[in-house]
């Protein structure tokens, strides 16, 4: 069904329904997010540098599906790609879809001829089978409570040859096991779910739902100090000090 330019498809059972209620009626509220200013300052926080800086090691081409995209500012920035044919930016938050994206494509100047505006969640993507090229997410696989279905329905989705491209998404240090123990509790003290994981487990949860998984160590530049650990010595403290990776996620053949 089509609404305001977006296509909605039906939320399945398993959507984090306290998290939909924080979506759409607590989080514009916050005084982070209650006027758009600040969403654009949180916007231009340095990511669309980090995602500048990964294109430069990954070609993102053909069609693509973006999930958990909220403000899709990832999906706007690679609607301005030649590379990229169309980009469907799904969320199961509709007033997102609605109010925020449309100013967003106009903030970073997307190509809105590519994009497509899709309500609906991750466990149900009600799309034709091997449809997508590849489906890239912005810090949202960790807003999944069932891992296992999540994956194989982006597996169902992608082409034979389709690639999982998830970018910002917590990985627990591996000297820092602690740091598992406090991540988002604000969010979480709302029914958000806020999960992280080890490499290791992020590596069994891709192993079981079929796909083979490659950790790319790509480290933001957002301020002085995340310059100074892209530097030597300190960028060989990735994965135990601090974790900054890119996931690049197959299908099994």
């Amino acid at each position: 069904m089509k609404a305001s330019g977006i296509v909605k498809l039906n939320l399945s059972s398993k959507y984090n329904k306290k998290e939909l209620e924080y979506r759409e009626n607590i989080q514009q509220k916050e005084e982070e997010y209650d006027t758009f200013e600040k969403w654009c300052v949180r916007l231009q926080d340095g990511r669309v540098d980090y995602l500048k800086k990964i294109i430069k090691k990954l070609e993102f081409s053909g069609k693509i599906l973006e999930i958990g995209a909220g403000s899709s500012w990832f999906s706007c920035q690679l609607s301005k790609l030649d590379s990229v044919e169309q980009v469907y930016c799904l969320d199961f938050s509709e007033k997102l879809m609605i109010e925020i994206v449309p100013k967003v494509m106009d903030l970073f100047k997307a190509n809105k001829n590519k994009m497509k505006r899709i309500v609906g969640d991750f466990y149900n993507l009600d799309f034709p089978e091997a449809s997508f090229d590849m489906v890239v997410v912005d810090a949202a696989l960790h807003h999944i409570d069932d891992m296992n279905t999540a994956l194989k329905e982006i597996k169902k989705v992608l082409k034979k040859d389709g690639r999982l491209v998830a970018i910002r998404e917590p990985i627990i240090p591996l000297f820092r096991p602690s740091s598992r123990k406090n991540f988002g509790l604000h969010e979480r003290s709302l029914g958000v779910t806020e999960k992280i994981y080890t490499k290791s487990e992020w590596t069994n949860f891709f192993e079981k739902s079929g796909f083979s998984i490659k950790f790319l160590s790509i480290i933001p530049e957002y301020n002085l100090k995340y310059k100074l650990i892209n530097l030597f010595p300190f960028s060989y403290l990735n994965g135990y000090l601090f974790a900054h990776y890119i996931f690049l996620a197959n299908k099994k053949l």
